[in-house]
């Protein structure tokens, strides 16, 4: 593809591409995912051992926040309804009553982290809950990858053939383009169609557009005005 002009459609990672895309990037994206196929057991291996340490950390984490507090894991703390004296409510003259409210500002302070003991547990337990199945999705994902089963059949392997006899067929020839047999004029490089929808069009698209004859390339059309 060097020297066509292309901006947007390059060849290599990260693949600028998704549903477009020429026979060239397609060829380099194939080799690249080739190279990387083996992967696949080695990150699922390692996603599962992952999986199983944060349970791990989990259950000693559920441990601490079930058993070893002073406090149980709930929502014990109920406020008494306010309501007034026998002599009604009565205006107070404020004097220095700021300094109570400080000094209970700094013990809180001390102990902040067994106030928010209970609500630290719950968000620590469910980051964890959240990490393992991701890391379970993952791992999942990486055996699916290249082990079809009777829910998914679709694998890496599978999905590059089908869109190699994608190439073959001409309803996908503006989709797929194929930059190294289908070119125009005869003898040039440059492909029928343009490989990023971002890039300019290429001669053939302009005649297809224009009273351009085939092959001349674009031109101006100039009429005589009265």
């Amino acid at each position: 593809m060097a020297g066509n002009g292309y901006v947007y459609g390059y060849t290599g990672p990260p693949f600028n591409f998704l549903g477009h895309f020429s026979l060239t990037q397609w060829n380099a994206f194939q080799a690249w995912v080739n190279a990387r196929t083996g992967n696949f057991p080695a990150i699922q291996q390692f996603l599962q051992i992952r999986s199983g340490n944060l349970r791990r950390t989990a259950g000693v984490l559920e441990q601490y926040y079930s058993t070893l507090n002073d406090e149980k894991l709930a929502p014990t703390f109920n406020k008494q309804v306010w309501k007034p004296g026998s002599q009604g409510h009565f205006n107070y003259k404020f004097r220095d009553d700021q300094l109570p409210m400080v000094a209970m500002g700094q013990i809180k302070e001390f102990l902040k982290d067994q106030f928010l003991r209970e609500d630290e547990s719950v968000f620590a337990m469910n980051q964890l809950r959240n990490l393992i199945e991701k890391t379970d999705d993952r791992a999942e994902r990486a055996y699916l990858a290249v082990n079809p089963t009777q829910y998914v059949s679709d694998t890496v392997p599978t999905l590059i053939t089908r869109i190699n006899g994608y190439f073959s067929l001409p309803e996908y020839e503006a989709v797929l383009v194929n930059d190294q047999q289908d070119v125009y004029p005869s003898g040039t490089t440059q492909p029928r169609f343009r490989v990023h929808q971002l890039d300019i069009p290429t001669q053939w698209e302009v005649e297809q557009s224009t009273s351009t004859p085939a092959g001349t390339g674009p031109q101006v059309d100039l009429k005589e005005v009265s």
